[in-house]
């Protein structure tokens, strides 16, 4: 009985604080989505910009592996995913980025950021800032971004 209590009260609390929540969460989301796509080229953001989760913010970086990202991201203390939640265990494309018509090799650059209560701006500030660094560092060693880079270079 003190369980059922219990999980009623939760459930109370969480329908009050739930619009200022979602208020907070969407301005982080907002924050980190325009930054990070003015700071890093060849981003894609994938969804719609607004119409998401509020906690919910997903890209495909080009020329690079989601993978590498997170193992990066994470010896800096940012956890991070990459792929789908259904695909989580295995190195495959999201099925979902792919049926959205993404290409395979942009889709395995994809990476997924959650937020919840405990977010900030300064820790979306310091994602921005160790990030880029990171995206850098890898496409460095891509033969992808060798390529497009050296075919940009043709055209100019």
């Amino acid at each position: 009985m003190p369980a059922i209590v219990g999980l009623g009260k939760a459930a109370e609390v969480a329908k009050a604080e739930m619009n200022s929540r979602i208020e907070r969460l969407s301005a982080l989301r907002h924050r980190l989505i325009e930054r990070l796509l003015s700071r890093i080229e060849h981003v894609i953001l994938t969804g719609h910009p607004t119409q998401r989760l509020p906690g919910h913010a997903s890209f495909c970086i080009e020329f690079i592996e989601g993978e590498s990202m997170l193992i990066l991201l994470s010896h800096q203390g940012i956890a991070a995913a990459s792929g789908s939640a259904c695909t989580s265990r295995a190195l495959k494309a999201s099925h979902v980025l792919t049926a959205m018509g993404l290409p395979h090799e942009i889709v395995h650059g994809s990476l997924l950021f959650s937020l919840g209560l405990e977010n900030t701006e300064e820790d979306i500030d310091y994602v921005l800032e160790v990030l880029p660094p990171i995206v850098d560092r890898l496409r460095q060693m891509s033969p992808l971004y060798a390529k497009f880079s050296k075919e940009q270079g043709e055209r100019r």
